[in-house]
């Protein structure tokens, strides 16, 4: 595993209210490629408003985002996209009517545009660049084990295949931060591990993660980072096993 510092995701003085509650109360974080990196804590802890506020959805009251120094804050989650953050959710919806490699394909909308002319006439430069993003999403779907279902239409898969065909997705999307939205939640243990297999081979790839689960343990025996949160404040981060035995951290999640 290499962390590149070189390529990093930082939010800084991040502050958040909605209406008389304070959401996030001067969170700062640091989220490097080629590192998986939790974030913890009980419901109402901040964890989602972060997560929208790092994938330029949100626009925070104070601080900023910025990824690989250029300013992100509240951008648009399509702008992130295309500067190489892209989000997850937790709710795997697929394309209805769309075929598992179709629904793949259209991660690559964030990384190719032919422009009308290309659209009406196809020429060849537009015919090659989509035969070799059509070769890239069927390695994908290799890499996650979805190869056999190719050309089945994707509402047919399960919900933990669900999960895989969005991760496919956002990585033809060609990301350099991953922001993942409970990706274990709902799973069984088999498609846990399934999901954390291919979270490792992102990383692998020089892909930095952030990780939103309620699973503690699925976070703890796939991250090499761990940031907890209570009442919008970061109480401890460091490596799991760190983390882990914090004091405050007990006391506000793990043994609720």
């Amino acid at each position: 595993m290499t962390v590149d510092e070189g390529r990093i995701l930082t939010a800084e003085g991040i502050q958040m209210r909605f209406g008389g509650v304070t959401a996030l109360d001067g969170v700062s974080v640091h989220i490097p490629a080629g590192r998986v990196s939790g974030l913890i804590g009980p419901n109402g802890a901040g964890k989602s408003t972060l997560l929208g506020i790092l994938s330029g959805a949100h626009r925070p009251d104070f601080g900023t985002v910025r990824f690989n120094g250029v300013n992100l804050t509240g951008a648009g989650r399509t702008v992130a996209a295309h500067s190489g953050v892209i989000q997850t959710f937790q709710k795997a919806s697929p394309f209805r009517g769309m075929t598992v490699l179709e629904n793949v394909l259209v991660g690559m909308t964030n990384r190719f545009d032919p422009g009308l002319f290309g659209v009406l006439f196809r020429p060849r430069w537009v015919r090659r660049t989509e035969r070799q993003w059509r070769e890239r999403a069927q390695e994908l779907l290799e890499e996650f084990g979805l190869s056999e279902y190719a050309q089945a239409d994707a509402a047919s898969l399960s919900f933990g295949q669900l999960r895989l065909l969005e991760l496919a997705r956002a990585m033809l999307a060609e990301p350099q931060i991953l922001l993942l939205d409970e990706p274990a939640a709902g799973l069984n243990a088999q498609e846990t591990k399934l999901i954390h297999q291919a979270v490792v081979r992102v990383r692998d790839n020089g892909v930095g993660v952030l990780i939103v689960d309620h699973d503690v343990r699925f976070l703890f025996g796939l991250c090499d980072h761990i940031i907890a949160m209570d009442y919008g404040r970061i109480i401890a981060e460091g490596p799991p096993e760190d983390v882990e035995r914090d004091p405050a951290v007990r006391a506000a999640y793990l043994t609720v």
